[in-house]
């Protein structure tokens, strides 16, 4: 594939995602048609279907995309210390986040953030877990009781933040979520 083919591909995906992303704040995702897409996207029907299958195919590529990037990051270098895990998690999803604010408050305030949600929830509870050993728990189910609950409460705080229901910037976001997470842990 020669550098023009493939900046017009990554164009026609950038296009695609960004004209669901629109469509998902007018409408629920089962009612978003292909047409609709290639309609706000400005392209044709085969420019759609040579990079997806239908359109909850788009979005799935977006939610793996996103989480395999999230993943990479949160898990090339894990702390060493027990006080930095939910610093470490916090910014990078932080990270994440600032590559395109204005798709993931489109998605976050959609009727397709239960798709995101459950990614960001196995990616949390993930992370976690992979501390308990650190953690110095002794009771395996409390622990897992915990970790849900916590991922459940993250999950939350950032559909929140999204919606401007907190008022804080997401730095601000991120010191203080990292900061309850941590005393949560240490309580334990």
């Amino acid at each position: 594939m020669s550098k023009a083919e493939y900046r017009s591909a990554v164009r026609s995906r950038q296009l695609i995602n960004a004209a669901l992303a629109d469509l998902l704040q007018e409408k629920a995702l089962e009612k978003i048609t292909v047409t609709d897409i290639v309609r706000r996207a400005g392209i044709n029907r085969g420019t759609f279907y040579v990079h997806y299958l239908n359109v909850p195919d788009v979005l799935q590529h977006l939610i793996d995309n996103t989480f395999s990037m999230l993943r990479e990051k949160v898990f090339e270098s894990p702390p060493h210390e027990v006080s930095e895990y939910p610093s470490a998690l916090f910014q990078c999803i932080q990270m994440e986040l600032e590559k395109d604010m204005a798709f993931y408050q489109k998605v976050i305030n959609s009727s397709a953030y239960p798709m995101m949600q459950k990614n960001l929830l196995d990616m949390i509870l993930e992370y976690l877990h992979q501390f308990e050993d650190r953690m110095g728990f002794g009771d395996h189910a409390q622990y897992m009781l915990m970790l849900h609950f916590c991922a459940g409460g993250i999950a939350c705080l950032y559909q929140e933040w999204f919606a401007g229901k907190i008022e804080m910037s997401l730095p601000e976001l991120t010191e203080h979520a990292a900061h309850m997470l941590q005393k949560i842990l240490e309580a334990n």
